[in-house]
């Protein structure tokens, strides 16, 4: 057996994983409002954004730092604050009509 393969076949599986869930992670951003919100607010706080979603704190929380580990948002550790960048937003939010790709991530 050629371990090399089998190394690379494993570094394709745990890749296929992770963009998964952030896939299933933007699917959850767009059916909630999460993105539309986020694109209109100044960087903001977990509560913040929580608060403007009428949704569970510690539920966002978690949504967000998974989707700052996948590079999706920027968190600001001094100010303890993430932002959806206006470039990302551009394709994720439903003002963005039929570009809007979190539509697809179902």
């Amino acid at each position: 057996m050629n371990t090399q393969k089998v190394e690379l076949f494993g570094e394709r599986l745990v890749n296929m994983l992770n963009e998964g869930a952030l896939a299933h992670m933007l699917s959850i951003g767009h059916q909630t409002g999460l993105f539309d919100k986020m694109a209109i607010l100044p960087p903001a706080t977990s509560h913040q954004i929580a608060e403007a979603t009428g949704l569970n704190e510690r539920y966002v929380r978690e949504w967000l730092n998974g989707l700052t580990v996948g590079t999706i948002l920027t968190y600001d550790s001094e100010q303890e604050t993430y932002k959806l960048p206006a470039e990302n937003a551009a394709l994720l939010t439903r003002a963005a009509g039929a570009e809007n790709m979190a539509l697809y991530m179902q």
